[in-house]
């Protein structure tokens, strides 16, 4: 697009204008031949050289206006939707990366807290439950001990013991034995046995077999006498109990035979009776129950369980001193790893790069132009002070102008000689607002971790420590916010210019206070957790000062008119 001041021609007037719903070809350059009367637009094009560098000021001049034009009448520019898309894309991966290291910080800590090797929950734990009258021991103690005062000991005694019920029941002494208890029933049935018998037998009784046989006889054989008399005294002979010789006699003498023998079977004076081979067994179980159930010989079943028992806790010992070995030298390696950084010639690059990517993220919240200077020469010759400059946006109230950061981590920067640096920087960067970053372990002693003097400010910070990102924060809203304040003049903003500064003054405030909270904490143990909330407290004021800023400048931006 070609533009130069000189008066309309009429082939232009006449033309009437391209309809909105009109096709047109974007790829073909159009014309304009425009008379430029406004004394302002005029002074600017006077001064770039005529030809194409006027030409292209034009065309930047009309598509600024254009754009600002669209967004009057409500269109969105795809450029801002893209800017506001990357910004909020550029805040989420912060947030995100932040809560990782905020979660991987917190699994560290969960770990040392419970698996260090000197001061580990885990760690104590264990030898409390492993060590020599451990509780694993007292446990064991009371309840398999070898004493009779255990668990185990009072239970079997219970159980089997010289008082328990088996031991009274197996008794022979005892009344109500088993032994005791058998005799008398066998007894018993041997002489009911014996009674019925020779009751059976036995002339008196009317009803017996024998009384039976000699009436049937007689009833049979009235007519018969001599040698059938004599067969029946031989056979009443043979059932007498008179003649010793005699069939029921000998039936009552193997009768009572086998009563002795069934007697002798169960009679305690008898030692190969089947009673006193009983006790034999029973008191081979005895014995076998309390040779499996003590710890004096090692082939006991008991033994045995505690042996396994000690195996399995040996194992996990050991298992558990691997694992906190383990974890000791990744820990170590990791230490050892920040110390060599600490010590090489290339943590101040590093310590730069890291600065170059947080400031990188607040850039892109709120589309604002990151640039990494620092390898390159500024506007005076051969100087290359200033690592990074941020340009505001050009819908910002103070769009165009630039903020130039300074990282350090080296030891012998004092608060006077990063002034020095700093206002070097910002003539060097052409920037009205200047920001020095110190290192936290190399910063000067006794500074507060954010600091304003002028258009210049000090903070502290660390990489490795989220808790100082406010800091930095902090210090790109205040900085933008000294931008606003110099060139918003007009009363209409004096609102949000108040604002501004009493946020800028209640940051500054707060942002002290936390730095103060902090060091009581390292100092105060007794306090720590009302230091603690004090300091979530004064953080999470510093936080919401900062978006009350953001607001106001917003609100600035958006009622900052637009000119050509």
């Amino acid at each position: 697009m070609a533009v130069s001041p000189s008066v309309l021609d009429d082939e232009t007037v006449r033309k009437p204008p391209i309809a909105a719903s009109a096709s047109v070809p974007y790829d073909v350059p159009l014309i304009l031949t425009l008379a430029i009367d406004d004394p302002d637009v005029l002074a600017e094009l006077i001064r770039r050289e005529k030809g194409s560098a006027r030409d292209a000021f034009a065309a930047s001049a009309l598509r600024i206006g254009v754009l600002a034009l669209r967004q009057a009448e409500g269109h969105v520019d795809a450029e801002v939707v893209r800017t506001e898309g990357q910004r909020l894309i550029g805040e989420l991966n912060h947030e995100l990366a932040k809560g990782i290291g905020e979660i991987d910080s917190k699994i560290a800590s969960s770990l040392k807290q419970y698996f260090d090797p000197q001061s580990g929950h885990f760690t104590e734990r264990v030898e409390r439950l492993v060590k020599k009258d451990g509780d694993l021991e007292r446990v064991l103690q009371q309840q398999i001990g070898d004493g009779e005062n255990s668990e185990l000991a009072r239970a079997l005694a219970r159980r089997i013991g010289e008082n328990s019920p088996l031991m009274r029941r197996l008794d022979p002494q005892d009344a109500d034995s088993i032994n005791r208890s058998i005799e008398k029933s066998v007894r018993e049935v041997l002489d009911g046995e014996q009674n019925r018998i020779l009751s059976e037998f036995s002339m008196d009784n009317e009803n017996g077999a024998l009384t039976r046989v000699v009436t049937q006889l007689k009833t049979a054989n009235e007519l018969f006498k001599g040698d059938i008399g004599k067969q029946i005294q031989e056979a009443v002979r043979e059932f007498s109990l008179d003649d010793e010789t005699s069939a029921l006699s000998r039936l009552v003498k193997k009768v009572e035979e086998a009563k002795d023998q069934i007697t002798d079977e169960f009679s305690l004076d008898n030692a190969g009776s089947a009673i006193n081979k009983l006790n034999l067994v029973l008191a081979e179980t005895r014995r076998s129950i309390n040779d499996n159930l003590t710890l004096d010989n090692e082939q006991s079943a008991l033994a045995r369980l505690k042996n396994q028992l000690t195996t399995v806790l040996n194992e996990m010992r050991n298992k558990n001193e691997k694992f906190q070995e383990d974890v000791s030298a990744k820990l170590a390696t990791l230490i050892t790893k920040h110390q060599e950084e600490m010590r090489s010639t290339t943590h101040g690059i590093s310590f730069e790069a890291d600065c170059c990517g947080f400031l990188h993220r607040e850039a892109q919240k709120s589309g604002d132009m990151f640039t990494s200077v620092g390898s390159t020469p500024g506007s005076m010759p051969r100087c290359k002070t200033g690592d990074v400059v941020i340009e505001l946006a050009a819908e910002a109230v103070a769009a165009g102008e630039r903020i130039v950061f300074e990282a350090k981590d080296k030891k012998g920067y004092t608060l006077n000689s990063a002034r020095v640096e700093i206002e070097e920087a910002r003539k060097n960067r052409q920037a009205m607002v200047g920001v020095f970053v110190f290192a936290k372990n190399n910063a000067p002693t006794g500074l507060q971790p954010f600091t304003r003097i002028e258009h210049d400010l000090f903070v502290i910070w660390d990489a490795s420590d989220p808790s100082t990102d406010i800091y930095l924060s902090a210090a790109v809203s205040v900085a933008k916010a000294l931008l606003f304040h110099q060139k918003v003049a007009d009363n209409k903003g004096q609102g949000d210019i108040d604002g501004i500064e009493r946020a800028v003054n209640i940051l500054e405030k707060q942002l002290r206070g936390l730095d103060e909270m902090e060091t009581w904490t390292s100092t105060i143990q007794s306090s720590g957790g009302k230091i603690a909330g004090e300091i979530a407290r004064i953080r999470k004021g510093a936080k919401d000062q900062i978006e009350q800023m953001r607001t106001c400048l917003d609100a600035m931006r958006e009622e900052q008119p637009t000119t050509l």
